[in-house]
C-alpha cells in the first residue's frame, strides 16, 4: 500500500481522512512550507480518526496527547485507532500516528452522549478584551483567523481565533477543528516570564489536553485566554480558557512544552 494524498488545501479537507481499513486512516498534510507539521493538525485528525469509529449520537469532551517525533510536510500521516471501551454514556478511543520514520504522535480521547444538566460558568472573556476586528490579523499559513494581544516579547495573552470557512453543522467537524486552533499560541504562552528571548530557546511541545465544555462553532470568533503558569526542569505549563462570542466557557486546554537555553 502506498501512502500518498495531494496536501490540504483548507481545513474541510485537512479533516477529511481516507479510510484504509476499520480502524485506520489517512490524512493529508498541510502545506505550510515548514518541512514540519503543525502540531494541531495531529490532533484534529486523531480525533477525527476516533470519532469516525465511535456512534455518532457520541461526542468528543476531552484528549490527552503526546508529540512523540516532528511530523514531516508534505507526506500523509496514517491514523491507527484502539477501541478501548464502548459504553451507553462514554466510550474512549486511543490512536497512534504514524510515518515512514515511526510514531509521531498519540492520543487517548473519550466520547460522551450529551445529557441534560445545570451549566454554570465561573470564568469569563477578561474585562477590556479587545474586539477581533480591532486587532491586526496575524499572518500564518495555517487555515485559521488569528488575532493576537501580545505582550513585550511577542508572545499571545489573548488571541481570537476562527476557522476560514463554513464547516456546516456536525459538532463533531467543529471539535476537531477546535483540536486544529488549539495547538496555535500555547507554547508560546507557556515561555511566558523566561529571562532568555524566544531567539535565546530551543522549544518545543510536549504533550496536550483539550476539554470540550459545550457545543462550539468554530466558524465564528473564538476568545483564547492564555496564561503561562509553572516552569521548571526545562519544562513550562501553559492553559487556556476558550469562550464564545457571547462569552461562554466552551473549552479549556493546557500544554507542557520543552524549553532549552540553545547551545
Amino acid at each position: 500500500m502506498t501512502l500518498e494524498l495531494p496536501p490540504a488545501h483548507d481545513l474541510r479537507t485537512l479533516l477529511t481522512l481516507e479510510a484504509v481499513s476499520p480502524d485506520a486512516f489517512l490524512g493529508p498534510s498541510g502545506d505550510t512550507g515548514w518541512g514540519r507539521i503543525y502540531g494541531g493538525q495531529a490532533v484534529a485528525q486523531a480525533l477525527r480518526a476516533a470519532a469516525l469509529t465511535v456512534d455518532p449520537g457520541q461526542l468528543p469532551h476531552s484528549l490527552h496527547a503526546y508529540y512523540l517525533r516532528e511530523g514531516r510536510e508534505p507526506a500523509p500521516v496514517l491514523y491507527e485507532v484502539e477501541r478501548t471501551r464502548d459504553g451507553r454514556s462514554f466510550s474512549t478511543r486511543q490512536v497512534v500516528a504514524s510515518q515512514s520514520h515511526g510514531a509521531i504522535f498519540t492520543l487517548i480521547a473519550s466520547f460522551h452522549r450529551p445529557e441534560p444538566s445545570e451549566e454554570r460558568d465561573r470564568s469569563s472573556i477578561p474585562q477590556g478584551a479587545p474586539a477581533p476586528e480591532s486587532l491586526p490579523r496575524d499572518e500564518t499559513p495555517l487555515f485559521f483567523d488569528t488575532r493576537a494581544v501580545r505582550d513585550d516579547h511577542g508572545m499571545a495573552t489573548l488571541a481570537w481565533m476562527r476557522a476560514l470557512e463554513d464547516l456546516g453543522d456536525d459538532p463533531v467537524l467543529h471539535a476537531c477543528a477546535l483540536a486544529y486552533l488549539s495547538d496555535e499560541h500555547l507554547l508560546g504562552a507557556a515561555l511566558t516570564g523566561h529571562s532568555l528571548g524566544l531567539d535565546d530557546l530551543m522549544a518545543a511541545s510536549l504533550d496536550h489536553a483539550l476539554w470540550i465544555h459545550r457545543p462550539v462553532r468554530v466558524d465564528d470568533w473564538l476568545c483564547f485566554d492564555l496564561e503561562g503558569q509553572a516552569m521548571a526542569d526545562a519544562r513550562g505549563l501553559a492553559v487556556c480558557r476558550i469562550f464564545d462570542r457571547d462569552g461562554s466557557q466552551v473549552a479549556t486546554a493546557a500544554q507542557e512544552g520543552l524549553v532549552r537555553a540553545r547551545r
